[in-house]
C-alpha cells in the first residue's frame, strides 16, 4: 500500500509524461523501447482480462508509471503497459524516479530500502489505489540471480562483486556478459509479468483471473 497520506493528486498526475514524451526526453536505449513495443506479448486472453477490469467502476482507469531510460527492466516492461494503456483506454503517466524522488518514496521496495523501478500502480478513476507492479516477474527475479553468479564465475570475478565495486573495464565485462545470459529470457519474463499484473487486479478487484 502507498502511504496513508499521497502525493499523487489529480493535478500531479497530469504533470506525468505520455508514453510519446517519455521517449521524446529519453536519451538513450530508443531501439530497445521500440522493439519491446512491437513484440509485447500479450494475447486475447490477457487483452480481453484487462478490458473488462477497466470496465469495472472500480476498475483500473489510470496508471502511474515510474521509470528511467536507462533501466533494462524499464525497457523491457514499461512498452507492455503502454500497450495495456492503449487497448483499455487507461490513462498512463510516466514519472521519471530521480526527478521524483516524494512519489518513488510513497512506492519503495525491499521493505523501504530500494528505490526498483519500474513502478506501475493502477488507479480508479478518482485516484483511489488499487494495486502495484514493482520491478520485474518472479522468475526473472531469479533468472537474473542465477545469471549474475554464473557471469561471475566466467569472467573470474569475486563472487561479492557487484556493479558498484568493480572498475570501468570489468564492469563492462559483466554488463556484457550478463546481457548475452538474459536476452533468450526476456520474452518468457515478460509474459510472467503480464500473468503477475493480472494476479494483482485480479486480487484486488475480486475477478476471477481469466480471459
Amino acid at each position: 500500500m502507498p502511504t496513508a497520506t499521497t502525493v499523487v493528486t489529480p493535478a500531479r498526475f497530469a504533470q506525468g509524461l505520455i508514453y510519446a514524451g517519455f521517449l521524446e526526453k529519453a536519451t538513450v536505449n530508443h531501439d530497445k523501447f521500440e522493439e519491446s513495443y512491437r513484440s509485447v506479448p500479450l494475447t486475447n486472453a490477457d487483452l480481453s482480462f484487462f478490458r473488462r477490469a477497466a470496465a469495472l467502476t472500480n476498475g483500473p482507469a489510470k496508471i502511474l508509471a515510474i521509470a528511467e531510460a536507462w533501466c533494462g527492466d524499464v525497457y523491457r516492461e514499461l512498452p507492455t503497459v503502454v500497450r495495456i494503456a492503449e487497448a483499455t483506454g487507461i490513462e498512463l503517466r510516466i514519472f521519471y524516479r530521480d526527478e521524483n524522488p516524494d512519489i518513488m518514496d510513497e512506492f519503495l521496495s525491499n521493505n523501504g530500502k530500494s528505490r526498483a523501478i519500474p513502478v506501475f500502480v493502477f488507479y480508479t478513476e478518482d485516484l483511489q489505489y488499487i494495486t502495484r507492479f514493482t520491478e520485474r516477474s518472479a522468475s526473472a527475479h531469479a533468472g537474473l540471480a542465477a545469471a549474475m553468479d554464473e557471469a561471475k564465475v566466467q569472467l573470474n570475478l569475486p563472487s561479492n562483486a557487484t556493479f558498484g565495486n568493480l572498475p570501468d573495464g570489468d564492469r563492462q565485462a559483466l554488463l556484457r556478459e550478463l546481457i548475452a545470459r538474459i536476452r533468450p529470457h526476456s520474452d518468457q519474463w515478460r509474459k510472467d509479468a503480464i500473468q503477475e499484473i493480472r494476479e494483482l487486479l485480479s486480487a484486488a478487484l475480486k475477478i476471477p483471473n481469466a480471459g
